[in-house]
This record gives structure tokens, sequence and C-alpha cells, in this order.
């Protein structure tokens, strides 16, 4: 008869064997992005992901998340990536930076492990064609690819729907003007912008005077948009008028600004934009996107322009928002029959420096499975796959879902060029001394054209 202790002994040699190489192997995943819903729903529902990745990798992957204030973000995020060591092993990227970041050398280029992994391929495939050309490729509609979504962002239109029902305000508004206002969400689809102007000056009443049925305590208006120079603010809420004109950031195959963003077109789109301000709060001159937000949320305004991600505490938060119940979310107004939208949102990034590769691109899979898909989702968060964005049960989610589903097709991306910061800064710098007065529209522009084309100058 064979004896069973050295087999027992062999046995136990090897439970304690694979003990020791699970105590020596532990990887913490550093993560970072900008300190919003998003990414603090993100953390959250990462709090799951260590237990997946002890049953899948066969050892503990800890998940450490660093959010930064939009404000300051791509300065702390530049400084830490400049600095040459993979402090951060995954983060997010507004999908502007790209082309920066993919030239300076700090991401890890996906491509190989996407030929290898049909996993992985299989999630690429499964994000929409608009968003995978934005926030995945670089440059833009290249096969080269450096991401994935982590969330998706467009703007989306915020409208009092109590105040375009009421009958009194339905039958004035049309003595006025000769034509109903929008009700319906499929009515908002084909309003343009002339319109919007024609709500906008309606709504806008002073204080004492009747406003739905009752007397108004304060001074009442019809719009809110955001005009700071801070960051992308400004520019980035003017491109859809640029788009919806007619007019264009530069040429996409040359990269020439000069006749393109100073055109007739985009002097009229701006100009028009400008005009909108008389329509606004005081120190509109100066919202950014908590201004616009807080302008709905205070019960100020009838309509307003913002990013769908924060726009939720607006419509669903009673604690922050006066018209929680209140508020449709729908297509933004288009112009002469157009209906183009300038896009937002971030991609998850791997640093190209990163020694843990194999958990970040894990922790990637996971994420896309559609249990955290839906939890995202559920949360507030905006997913990126057509099983998500197609599905009823998504556009019937949230307040908001419906339209950004519909809205993604309608996105036109910006510059993702290595010198985007420097375009930008531009951009806002010229547009918003024309907003306060300091120059004229037709001014800024031409030297909107004039200062880009010298910048990209030394990039071609």
């Amino acid at each position: 008869m064979r004896s069973w202790r050295p087999l027992f002994s062999w046995a136990l040699i090897g439970v304690l064997l694979a003990g020791a190489a699970w105590g020596q192997q532990k990887v913490t995943l550093r993560m970072t992005g900008p300190d919003w819903l998003p990414v603090s729903l993100m953390t959250e529902i990462s709090k799951d992901f260590p237990a997946y990745a002890r049953q899948k990798l066969g050892y503990e992957v800890e998940i450490v998340v660093d959010p930064v204030p939009w404000g300051s973000y791509y300065e702390r995020l530049a400084a830490a990536l400049a600095a040459g060591t993979p402090f951060y092993d995954l983060f997010v990227s507004d999908s502007q930076w790209i082309g920066d970041f993919a030239e300076s050398g700090h991401l890890l280029q996906v491509n190989e492990y996407l030929e290898k992994d049909p996993e992985l391929r299989a999630i690429l495939d499964s994000i929409h064609p608009v968003l995978r050309r934005a926030y995945c490729t670089y440059p833009g509609n290249s096969e080269n690819y450096w991401g994935f979504p982590q969330e998706a962002d467009i703007q989306g239109f915020l409208v009092r729907q109590d105040l375009f029902q009421h009958p009194q305000e339905r039958e004035n508004f049309k003595a006025r003007y000769g034509y109903e206002l929008p009700q319906t969400y499929e009515d908002w689809k084909q309003v343009e912008w002339t319109q919007a102007r024609d709500f906008a000056e309606f709504f806008t009443r002073k204080a004492g005077e009747q406003l739905a049925g009752e007397t108004l305590q304060h001074d009442f208006y019809g719009l809110a948009l955001a005009y700071s120079k801070s960051y992308d603010f400004l520019s980035m809420a003017w491109m859809q008028f640029l788009y919806n004109w007619g007019g264009d950031i530069w040429n996409w195959e040359t990269h020439q600004v000069d006749g393109y963003i100073n055109s007739p077109e985009a002097i009229a789109s701006f100009q028009f934009y400008k005009d909108l301000l008389q329509f606004q709060p005081p120190g509109a001159v100066n919202f950014d996107l908590d201004g616009v937000n807080n302008a709905m949320a205070q019960g100020l305004v009838a309509m307003a322009c913002n990013w769908i991600a924060i726009s939720p505490s607006v419509i669903e938060d009673p604690s922050f928002s006066r018209v929680v119940g209140k508020v449709m979310v729908v297509f933004p107004p288009g112009q002469f029959g157009r209906r183009i939208y300038n896009l937002g949102g971030q991609p998850f990034v791997i640093n190209a420096k990163t020694q843990h590769v194999e958990a970040a691109l894990e922790y990637i899979k996971w994420w896309f499975q559609p249990e955290q898909q839906w939890r995202f989702a559920r949360g507030g968060g905006l997913p990126s796959t057509t099983q998500i964005l197609d599905s009823e049960e998504f556009k019937n989610l949230k307040p908001w879902t419906r339209a950004f589903a519909e809205l993604v097709p309608y996105q036109r991306d910006v510059w993702k060029h290595p010198a985007f910061f420097e375009l930008l800064t531009v951009m806002q710098e010229e547009l918003h001394a024309a907003i306060t007065g300091g120059k004229s529209v037709e001014e800024a522009l031409n030297n909107v054209a004039r200062r880009q084309e010298e910048i990209l100058a030394d990039w071609e």
C-alpha cells in the first residue's frame, strides 16, 4: 500500500508555495480623473474589481483613484506625465488631449493588444462609431487606437416644460409671434436658433410681471449659455452655432484656419451668440458650466444649454434644484436645416510607462462588461456601447437618456492636434474679448485665424 505521507507533504508544500507567491504579488492601479459624477461613480463601482481580478488574474489588484477639480486637472495631469514616472497607470483624458499626450510619448498605443485579444477587440467594436473615432483614435479617423471611452458626453438643451406648456403662455406667445411654442420632445427636434431667440425674448420678464399665472418676485430670463474665458467653456458652447451656420474651425485636411474660423458664416454665428446675452442673467458673460447649471436650478431661466453629464443635479436633485420635475431635456436647436453639435466626453488611456499593463487592460475589459456599464448608466453615467444606446430601456432610463442616445450621431469632434491647448487659449482669449466689448466680432475672429495659423506653422 502506498504511503499517503509523501503525497500529503508535496500537497502541503504546493499550498505553501502558492501562498507565498500570492503574498508577493499585489498590484496597485493608480488612476486619476476630473472630480465629477462620472469619476466618482466609476470609483464606487470599481470597489468590486479586486474580487474579479483575484479570480481572473490570480493576484490582488487595488484600485486607487485620485480625482482632481476640472479647473486644474490638465495642469496636474500634464505635470505628472512630464515627470516621466508611472505615478498614474490609467487616467481619464479629455478627448482633445490625446494628440498632445500621444505625440509626447505618454500614452500606450493599444493596437497590438487588440490584435492579440479578441475580447478587447470586441469591446472596441461595440463602441458607437462616432464615439469610437472621438475617444479612441489619433489622428482622427485613423486606425491608431489609444484608449476606450470612460464617459461619453454631448450638449443637451434643458427647457422648462411647465412654462412652455402653460396655456396662457402659449396663447400669449402665439399672439405675439404668430406660431406655437414647442410642446413635445419631437417638436424640439425641429426648432432652430432663430426661434429659440424668440422664446428667450418672450420669457425674459421683470420682477412684478406675470409668468405662468404668478407674479415674479425677481427678474426672469429666457436663456443661460456659457461665455466664460476659463478652459474651453466659451469656445465649446459657441461651436454648435458655428457648425450650424455653415462654418468650421479649420479645413480638416489641410489645417488651414484663415477663411474658416473667420468666414462670413462664422462671424454671423458668433454675433448671434453674443446678441443672446440680452436675454440672460447678469454676469452671464462669465458663466461657466456651473453658472449655467445654477441659473436653471435656481429657477432664473426658461432654457439652458449645457453638457448632459453635469445636468442630472438640475433635473433630479431637490437639495440643489428648485425645478425638479419641471425640466425636459431635448435636442439643442439647429439652424438652416443643419443639426451638428460638438462632442464632449473622455476616454480611459494607459500610461506608456506603467508596469501594470495586464491589470490595466483587464480593468478595462471588466469595466465594459454589461453589468458595470448598466450600473454606470443607472447611476447617471453616459455609456458608449451601441447595445446600450440603442436599447429602449436606456432611452427611458432617465429624463436625459433619450436625447443623449439620439444626439450621438450628430456630433463632431474638435481638434486633437498636439497644439490643442495653444489653439484653444487663443480662441478663448479672442472670443471673450469680443464678448466683453474689447474687440469687434470680426476683429476677434480674424485674430484667431492669424494666431492659430502661426501656431500650426510650427507643427507642419
